[in-house]
């Protein structure tokens, strides 16, 4: 009788914790709108496992001589499985970086604000091209369904598709809120 009372209760137990058993829920999804000083994002994220990720982003930056928006498709590499990540873009952009901005203001002084009136018509430093974006960041939250807030900084470099173009860079900083799911 014991052995039969302590066998029902092997049983139980089992079909106890197979009954009542819950999976880690882990969010797969994150959206988000990340916002600078001088610039927003939005982007969608589907996490593949702990450590890696793809990215999709849309983004607009604007600085004084210069913007650029960007499309792009990232790869996030998060080395410890947690918070920081490091991630890699290619895509395309349009506008004026760093170098393109710099020569703007170099001829409005130069020309004592002739090249201003000149550049709303054909704006030569104004190019798209091939996108690198390189960078890193920390996402806080987004391993259980809720609210994520992910910082991220890095560069964008461009390589122009027209001969004769420069290539050119902006940076980036970013603050973002968003929803995982």
């Amino acid at each position: 009788m014991i052995k039969k009372i302590i066998l029902l209760f092997i049983i139980f137990i089992l079909i106890s914790g197979a009954v009542f058993a819950r999976e880690q829920e882990r969010a797969n999804n994150s959206i988000v709108v990340g916002v600078g000083l001088v610039g927003v994002e939005l982007s969608y994220e589907r996490m593949f496992n702990r450590y890696l990720s793809a990215v999709a982003s849309v983004s607009y930056t604007e600085l004084i001589f210069m913007n650029e928006f960007t499309a792009s498709g990232k790869g996030r590499f998060y080395p410890f499985g947690g918070i920081f990540f490091m991630e890699l873009g290619v895509g395309y952009t349009y506008g004026k970086g760093v170098v393109g901005g710099i020569a703007d203001m170099m001829l409005a002084l130069l020309t004592f604000g002739w090249w201003l009136t000149q550049i709303e018509e054909d704006d030569i430093f104004r190019t798209g091209g091939l996108l690198i974006q390189p960078g890193i960041g920390w996402k806080i939250g987004g391993k259980t369904p809720g609210l994520v807030m992910p910082i991220s900084m890095g560069i964008n470099f461009k390589r122009p598709l027209k001969d004769g173009d420069i290539p050119d860079f902006m940076p980036y900083f970013r603050i973002g809120i968003g929803y995982s799911f």
